[in-house]
């Protein structure tokens, strides 16, 4: 049998260049990585005991490292202001202070219950009180113009929020009574002078007593 070679070249042609275009477009529409971004890292986080991680996803890591190429960390060990109790200038008794409320904080270690707190002077002079689940501590700072209390730990637990809570409306108590009561003490020799408002302002920040 005799094969017409003309008949042959108008079908085989035809067919030749159309998966010759096929082709072309498939390797064009192919996807291809892109390099134009880089994968961010993910960024890991400890708590202050070591007993947990949190990893941060890329996209909040984006948003904590900052948009558009801005770098900023965040630190979770840093501590977080409470409440500062402003005073006269110089008014505050550094010395005697700090022995009142050190004793103050040691009797309040077992409030409401024995090994719920645990009181420290530190070297620096500060004084820090830590809880009994190590999710949390905080510590206070004298100084001759002012009071203030931090709170240190990346995630305090809700039964150190709670305690923290009622520790420090009576360490607001015990200032307030250093500062004003006893008719036999003479201005001049207050331990603290604070300033109008400040402990009720300081009181403010704190969730409500229970009553």
């Amino acid at each position: 049998m005799q094969v017409d070679r003309g008949y042959d070249s108008g079908i085989v042609r035809p067919l030749k260049f159309l998966f010759a275009v096929l082709a072309f477009f498939a390797s064009a529409l192919a996807p291809s990585p892109c390099h134009c971004f880089s994968p961010l890292p993910s960024a890991t986080k400890w708590n202050s005991n070591d007993s947990a991680r949190r990893d941060v996803g890329p996209l909040k890591a984006l948003f904590i490292g900052g948009l558009f190429g801005k770098k900023e960390t965040v630190d979770p060990n840093a501590p977080k202001r409470v409440f500062d109790v402003p005073c006269d200038a110089g008014s505050v008794k550094v010395g005697g202070l700090r022995f009142a409320l050190g004793l103050h904080l040691i009797g309040q270690q077992g409030n409401p219950e024995k090994g719920t707190w645990v009181a420290n002077q530190a070297d620096d002079g500060l004084l820090d009180m830590f809880f009994k689940d190590k999710t949390g501590m905080f510590s206070v700072t004298l100084g001759e113009n002012s009071i203030s209390v931090d709170r240190y730990g990346p995630r305090p637990s809700l039964p150190y929020l709670l305690q923290e809570s009622v520790i420090l409306h009576d360490f607001l108590d015990e200032l307030n009574s250093l500062a004003f009561e006893g008719d036999d003490i003479e201005a001049e020799n207050r331990l603290l002078k604070p300033k109008l408002d400040a402990i009720e302002k300081a009181r403010e920040t704190l969730p409500a007593r229970k009553a």
